[in-house]
C-alpha cells in the first residue's frame, strides 16, 4: 500500500468577491481536490471575511491585478508554490475602469500564468453572437471588445503546455436585483428590446462551468463556449416576475431611461447591440449535456434577491 498523499491542486480565483469569482469559488471550494487561493482587493474586508466564513477551507490572497507578478507572488506565498489552474475575470465597468485598463489586466494574467507554468487556465470573457462568430466579432461595445482582445492573446501566446477554457457568458441574471438602478435599466432594456428576445445565465452556472474545465481539463482544451439558460422577450421576463413575486417588472419613465443612454455611452451601444444582434449562445446544446442550467424561473426561486410571491 502507498503511503503517498496527494497535495490538492491549488488554483487562484480572481474576482472571488465578486459575481463570477464568487461563484467559482462556491463550486470549487468543498472540491477537496483543490486547494483555493481566493483573490481580493482588500483581505481584511467585510466582503472577504464573509467569504471565509462561508468557506473556511479556502485562503484569501490580498492582490491587484494591475500587478500581476505582485498577485502572484502573494499567492505563492499563501499556499503552495506551484499554481496548477487560474480562474481569470477582469472588471469591466466601474470607477476608474476603462478599455485598456481591462485588456491589460487580461493579458498580463495570461502572461503571468504561463510565466508560473500554470496547467489549467479558465477565462471569463463574453458571448459575442455564437460559438465560432465570438472569434471574429469584437462588437461596438468596449467591454465586450476588451474581452476579444484578451481571448486572441490567450489562444495566441498559450503554448500546449497551459489548457485553456474561456467561458462567454451572457447577461447576468444577478444584474437584476431590487432597487431604482434595475427599474431605471428595466425601461431603457424595454425601450431598446421591443419585442427581440435576449438571453440571460445564472452565475451559479459560470462557477459549474469553471467546475467542469477544472476537473476535466483535457476535455475542456482549447475550447471556448457560449453560456446561458434563459431566452426571453422583456414581456416574458416581467410576466415570469409577475408570477414568481407578486409584482412586474418595474419600469419608470421613459427620460430616465434616455438620460441613462446620454450620461453612460456605453451603456446604449450595448442595449443597442442587444436588439440589432445580441447574444447567441446555443442553449439546446447546452441542455443536451447539462440539465442543471437554471432558467429564469429557477433562478428566482433559488438565487434572486426578489422576494417570492407569498
Amino acid at each position: 500500500m502507498s503511503n503517498t498523499i496527494t497535495r490538492p491542486k491549488t488554483i487562484l480565483v480572481t474576482g472571488a468577491t465578486g459575481k463570477q469569482g464568487g461563484a467559482v469559488v462556491e463550486a470549487l471550494a468543498n472540491n477537496e481536490e483543490f486547494q483555493i487561493l481566493a483573490v481580493t482587493r482588500n483581505a481584511s474586508g467585510a466582503a472577504a471575511k464573509g467569504l471565509l466564513e462561508r468557506f473556511p477551507n479556502i485562503k484569501i490572497v490580498e492582490g491587484n491585478m494591475d500587478d500581476a507578478p505582485k498577485l502572484f507572488e502573494a499567492a505563492k506565498d499563501a499556499g503552495n508554490k506551484n499554481i496548477w489552474g487560474v480562474f481569470s475575470v477582469q472588471v469591466s465597468e466601474g470607477k476608474g475602469v476603462t478599455f485598456d485598463s481591462e485588456v491589460r489586466q487580461g493579458k498580463a494574467m495570461i502572461d503571468e500564468a504561463i510565466k508560473n507554468k500554470v496547467e489549467t487556465f479558465v477565462y471569463s470573457s463574453v458571448e459575442r453572437g455564437g460559438d465560432e462568430k465570438s472569434w471574429t466579432n469584437q462588437t461596438p461595445v468596449d467591454h465586450f471588445k476588451s474581452k476579444y482582445f484578451i481571448e486572441q492573446h490567450l489562444r495566441d501566446n498559450a503554448d500546449k503546455s497551459m489548457k485553456w477554457t474561456i467561458l462567454r457568458p451572457v447577461a447576468l441574471m444577478e444584474n437584476m436585483k431590487p432597487g431604482f438602478e434595475t427599474t431605471v435599466f428595466f425601461t431603457a432594456l424595454k425601450n431598446a428590446l421591443g419585442q427581440t428576445p435576449m438571453q440571460w445565465v445564472a452565475t451559479r452556472d459560470v462557477g459549474r462551468y469553471a467546475e467542469k474545465a477544472f476537473v476535466k481539463p483535457e476535455r475542456w482544451d482549447r475550447k471556448a463556449v457560449g453560456l446561458a439558460g434563459e431566452e426571453m422577450t422583456f414581456s416574458q421576463l416581467s410576466d415570469q416576475l409577475k408570477s414568481s413575486t407578486g409584482s412586474p417588472a418595474g419600469t419608470t419613465y421613459g427620460i430616465l431611461a434616455s438620460a441613462l443612454r446620454w450620461a453612460i455611452p456605453e451603456i446604449a451601444r450595448m442595449l443597442d447591440w442587444f436588439a440589432s444582434d445580441g447574444y447567441r449562445a446555443d442553449i439546446g446544446k447546452l441542455r443536451e449535456s447539462d440539465s442543471e442550467l437554471l432558467t429564469f424561473k429557477k433562478w428566482l426561486e433559488k438565487d434572486s434577491q426578489f422576494t417570492a410571491k407569498a
